[in-house]
């Protein structure tokens, strides 16, 4: 299913017979459908309907590669032309998505119960965060903000607070990685970025490699063999991409980590490197007593 932002309007596409219709809430699909696919174009509003899906039993993914579009619609453009009169249309883009999931359904990524619990949480942490950043930068200017800037530090306290506490409460094993870590309940910044990162990589639906979380959080860096043959293949030149937010997660974990067990900052990538490759050893130690237990 595709939505697009045209007020509250959503067109929709569910991979059964390619049928398309019209919804006004995504919570409509609920007891009729199994799997929904979206586009990448997740809005803050659609976050209360998604988890309404997933409550009830319907599994929800979204195509995870959006730079790719532009490459897809070309791909697809006689078929578009043909079905749809034109290359760009809403019935059009669903089409395309229902072809992405027949040939490469890797491409898309399950929204998981507990990214409708946090990622909500996430983003007005770092809708915050970055204003705060620019409110102090102005006030470095000589613009009197003192008031503005209490208040945003206040309230980014208190979702870093929430953030926290539903961490403890909702992701396996968070208290278990944040001791292990050194962290205790005076690291709230870290705590909260703790929890940020392992929404990120997943956690516990999947144990990420050190390899594909370096890839997530731009600290791989290909050779050129890999450069040019990415580049033979896709006819594109090659660009890093990374989630910046999950990498700035795990700069703030790192931060507080170094400054707690060496008095060092700031943190370099290969400090963050450590740190991750860390991270992963304890989850793959909760994982692994986990299985063991199961298995018992």
């Amino acid at each position: 299913m595709t939505p697009r932002g045209t007020r509250n309007l959503m067109y929709a596409m569910i991979l059964l017979k390619i049928k398309f219709f019209e919804v006004n809430d995504l919570a409509e699909l609920a007891g009729k459908y199994d799997e929904v696919y979206l586009d990448s174009t997740l809005f803050p509003n659609m976050w209360p309907q998604l988890k309404a899906l997933i409550d009830d039993g319907v599994r929800v993914f979204y195509f995870a590669k959006p730079w790719t579009w532009r490459r897809w619609r070309e791909k697809y453009v006689n078929e578009l032309k043909a079905k749809f009169g034109r290359k760009k249309t809403d019935y059009g883009d669903a089409y395309i998505l229902s072809r992405i999931h027949e040939y490469k359904p890797r491409l898309f990524k399950e929204i998981t119960p507990l990214d409708v619990e946090f990622k909500p949480l996430l983003m007005k942490e770092r809708a915050l965060a970055d204003e705060l950043l620019r409110l102090r930068q102005r006030h470095l200017l000589g613009i009197d903000l003192e008031d503005e800037i209490e208040d945003h530090e206040e309230r980014l306290r208190n979702v870093r607070g929430e953030i926290v506490e539903n961490a403890a409460e909702k992701i396996p094993g968070f208290a278990e990685v944040a001791e292990k870590l050194g962290l205790d309940n005076e690291d709230v910044n870290a705590l909260s970025a703790l929890a940020g990162l392992l929404i990120y990589l997943r956690w516990p639906y999947e144990v990420s490699s050190f390899h594909k979380a370096k890839k997530l959080l731009g600290l791989y860096k290909p050779t050129r063999e890999e450069v040019r043959r990415f580049e033979e293949r896709s006819g594109e030149k090659y660009v890093k991409r990374y989630s910046g937010y999950a990498r700035r997660c795990l700069n703030a974990l790192t931060a507080t980590i170094l400054k707690k067990e060496r008095n060092v900052f700031p943190p370099k990538a290969k400090d963050e490197k450590e740190v991750l490759r860390r991270l992963l050893g304890i989850l793959r130690t909760i994982n692994g007593a986990d299985a063991g237990e199961g298995a018992g």
